[in-house]
């Protein structure tokens, strides 16, 4: 069994990344998921454990003495971290997997060269970033303000990804990842045979 294919998620707070993943586990149940570890407060309608796994300030500084991230980041006052645990094993037992990551993160694994394929999700607009912020209803108006200027930073950075995909409709979105899941999942470095004598074939291919 060969290794799974690594997808790394980012997107400026307010954009709805969170309501993709969970249109993302209905509809893909074998696709792995990387729990991050935060800081921050847990919010209404949040499980621990399946959005982050909440932990205290104390307890991330430990984990970075200990060099169980594979990345992290702090963002707005708080820790975020993928732990090497929550993503090598599943990619090794031959899951796709995938890390929701802030721009910090990815810039950790780009200068890594980590293999993965790096999605990035746009808000149609800065206008309406601010008012998705705004209707969420978790964030005082300094709160939005930062969020929005942090998110501007981050769209810029668009090139350190592979794709970007704006959020107009949910379901658009989620068909639009599924199909560069499809089309990656084609390349010929990740080709999986699906017989024993296709299999057997490629072993003894050329260039």
């Amino acid at each position: 069994m060969g290794e799974g294919l690594a997808i790394i998620l980012s997107a400026p707070s307010g954009t709805g990344k969170t309501t993709i993943c969970k249109v993302l586990r209905k509809k893909l149940p074998d696709l792995k998921f990387a729990v991050s570890h935060t800081t921050r407060p847990i919010r209404n309608g949040e499980k621990d454990g399946v959005d982050y796994i909440f932990i205290s300030n104390e307890e991330f500084e430990d984990k970075i003495k200990n060099n169980d991230f594979l990345e992290w980041a702090k963002v707005h006052n708080c820790y975020y971290g993928t732990s090497l645990q929550s993503a090598e094993i599943p990619l090794k037992n031959g899951h796709d997997t995938l890390l929701e990551l802030d721009i910090q993160g990815v810039k950790t694994l780009r200068d890594m060269k980590y293999q993965g394929v790096y999605i990035l999700i746009f808000p149609p607009s800065v206008k309406e970033l601010e008012s998705r912020l705004k209707k969420r209803g978790t964030d005082s108006e300094e709160n939005i303000h930062r969020r929005i200027e942090t998110g501007k930073k981050e769209i810029k950075k668009y090139k350190r990804y592979d794709y970007v995909i704006t959020n107009n409709e949910i379901e658009d979105t989620v068909t639009t990842f599924l199909s560069i899941l499809q089309a990656e999942k084609s390349r010929v470095s990740l080709y999986k045979p699906t017989s024993p004598d296709i299999e057997e074939l490629l072993k003894d291919g050329v260039d």
